[in-house]
């Protein structure tokens, strides 16, 4: 066929298609007919395809709509909750009561965000809540929302259950506060307390309420953690990149010595009119397995007005520690005479934390130190830390005035308490902002059941040759010789909890936790356990060192009236607190959240008249003589999302 045929044919008239319908069955009706019904039928199916593609796509962006409305809700709920948890430690004793009020008040916040009533209920899971803390003593608090999403068209191509969408937070919070462990943490004297904490065989109601093995608030070995912080100008100010960190009296032994013992006065004391020199026994008992403090006489002095406490030597430490036990494992009692199979064994632990390369932190050991216990069993029977200030490992330890055998040289398990920050800490974390460094410690009690009494504290190495170790001697030449002996602005701080045994029978005002002016208006919880004084001791009352206390100050436990926060209490400071935790803990609102709220009217009794720009909360108290008792302190803290 020819091009001109080829174009006739497809140009076929009725009557061209009449001439070959019988040889090529064409008929022009019929084919017409066909066409159309091909085209509706694969219109029809296009219609169909092309409604089912857009009741896809609108029920895909309605899930994704949800999904996001379920994220944000999650993220504002976790936020909302995590502010309940600032209490909370690992095996606390509250910690079902604090998870609960997280969990209320995260529900809260997703009814607000026009949850339904599912997603709420799917908290009650116990998979969809977790809580934990962190090495570093951040409290993590992850929640997940499950949301049941109905389809519309969806179901017409068989997903006919509802989507069950799930989301998840987990919002965090530094909590921990970091805690005064003594009043004198730059130079180092020991007067009116001493750190105190117990083997894990003895029981709870001495006063340590987490190392022994059978403590309800803590089962099984339990670890009191310190924060030794290092500020970022540290190097300039010493001229050295050495941090020596010394352990008062690291061994649970106590001296074989009786009375009379001779002491000598501070020099203050002298220009006051005391004389140079004294003798005197035990204040309590002259019985190797207790304490031993002697009376200088210099209290009169502060008693009467003469001198502030910050300037005389109280006392007179012969021992420090007291041995403890009954052979049975969690009872109370003491032996007949000293023991020293029931001494403790104490692990000093020092480490820091490094930052990787991809933003994980881990911890890396230092050196470690066990404390001698004087049994001839579980040490050789050298012993050279009884009252003394040692540097385990470090090469020299301190000069010693009145040259108490033995007082050279403490050999570590691993590595040096003095520490090399130029090298021996790469990667150290630095906190934003502030570019402070940290070393941490960790301190544990491993046997025995007595108290272990002892004291921390880290600065330059540079006073080594020139100020003693023995603890009496230290504190008179620091005392007689003011800057003699500074920690150039380092601080050693409890984590949180600080167990203390208090050596004044009096009130005495006690630094607690240092306030920046951002927790203006926010909260803080101090609690107490086995605060046990006699019915005649006067409340607790709180107050900032930077705010007249004529403008502000909070008073705990006054008989006859409600405390400041309304609460009712488990106990007030007497006998009545023995062996218990206060609770609820005492609630202090820092003032100044809000001037603008100020009432003018009766400006002394509205806290937010009070402008804040920061300052230590300080607890006057009194905390009795060689009694052993616990604070434990937490903020609330600026919550985030980590993921």
């Amino acid at each position: 066929m020819n091009i001109k045929r080829l174009l006739r044919f497809t140009h076929m008239s009725s009557s061209d298609c009449d001439r070959i319908s019988a040889s090529m069955g064409c008929s022009p009706g019929r084919a017409t007919h066909r066409q159309a019904g091909q085209s509706i039928v694969l219109i029809a199916l296009a219609l169909v395809g092309i409604v089912a593609f857009m009741g896809i796509a609108l029920d895909v962006g309605f899930i994704f709509m949800r999904g996001s409305q379920l994220q944000a809700a999650i993220d504002s709920a976790a936020l909302a909750g995590i502010n309940e948890l600032s209490g909370w430690s690992p095996n606390g004793n509250d910690n079902q009561a604090l998870e609960a009020r997280a969990r209320t008040r995260s529900a809260q916040f997703l009814n607000a965000n026009g949850m339904p009533l599912s997603v709420t209920l799917s908290l009650t899971q116990t998979q969809n809540l977790h809580v934990s803390q962190s090495a570093l003593g951040v409290t993590s608090y992850a929640i997940t929302g499950t949301w049941p999403v109905e389809t519309f068209f969806l179901k017409v191509v068989g997903f006919r259950e509802p989507i069950n969408l799930s989301r998840s937070a987990t919002a965090a919070v530094f909590s921990l506060a970091n805690v005064y462990t003594s009043r004198h943490i730059e130079n180092g004297i020991i007067n009116t307390s001493s750190q105190g904490i117990f083997g894990p065989s003895i029981c709870t109601g001495y006063g340590d309420p987490y190392s022994p093995f059978n403590s309800e608030w803590a089962p099984g070995p339990y670890t009191y953690k310190y924060r030794i912080m290092i500020p970022p100008d540290y190097e300039e100010r010493t001229g050295t990149s050495i941090l020596r960190v010394e352990i008062l009296d690291p061994d649970s032994i106590n001296v074989n010595a009786s009375a009379p013992f001779n002491y000598t006065r501070s020099q203050a004391a002298q220009n006051a009119g005391l004389g140079p020199t004294g003798s005197g026994s035990c204040q309590v008992t002259n019985n190797r397995k207790n304490p031993c403090l002697v009376d200088t006489g210099e209290l009169a002095l502060y008693h009467n007005g003469t001198l502030p406490l910050a300037s005389i030597n109280p006392y007179w430490f012969i021992r420090m520690d007291e041995n403890r036990g009954t052979g049975t494992s969690g009872e109370c009692g003491q032996p007949e005479n000293y023991t020293a199979t029931y001494n403790t064994e104490t692990l000093y632990e020092l480490y820091y934390f490094q930052q990787q390369a991809g933003g994980a932190v881990i911890r890396n050991n230092l050196a470690s130190y066990t404390g001698q216990v004087g049994d001839g069993d579980r040490d050789n029977g050298d012993h050279k830390t009884d009252m003394q200030w040692v540097s385990p490992g470090a090469a020299e330890q301190s000069f010693d005035y009145y040259t108490i055998p033995g007082a050279t040289g403490v050999p570590a398990d691993n590595g040096s308490f003095e520490i090399n920050l130029s090298s021996a800490v790469p990667g150290i974390v630095v906190e934003a902002g502030s570019g402070i460094r940290y070393l941490n410690l960790d301190v544990t009690t491993t046997s025995g059941s007595s108290e272990n009494g002892f004291e921390l504290w880290a600065g330059p190495p540079s006073y080594v040759g020139t100020v003693p170790g023995a603890v009496n001697a230290r504190n008179l030449h620091v005392l007689n010789n003011p800057g003699s002996h500074s920690s150039k602005g380092v601080a050693v701080f409890a984590s949180g909890i600080l167990p203390l045994n208090s050596n004044f029978a009096f009130p005495i005002d006690i630094p607690l936790v240092y306030v920046g002016p951002e927790m203006a208006g926010r909260n803080i919880y101090v609690s107490l356990f086995d605060y046990d004084q006699d019915d005649t001791a006067p409340p607790i009352t709180f107050f900032f060192d930077s705010i007249s206390r004529d403008d502000w100050e909070l008073q705990y436990g006054m008989p006859g009236v409600t405390d400041p926060d309304g609460q009712t209490r488990n106990c007030t400071p007497g006998p009545t607190c023995n062996n218990i935790w206060v609770t609820p803990s005492y609630k202090i609102t820092v003032p100044g959240g809000n001037i603008a709220n100020c009432d003018y009217g009766d400006p002394q009794n509205d806290p937010d008249c009070v402008p804040f720009y920061g300052g230590r909360l300080t607890a006057r108290a009194t905390a009795g003589y060689q009694d052993t008792y616990v604070w434990r302190i937490t903020v609330d803290g600026l919550p985030y999302l980590e993921k």
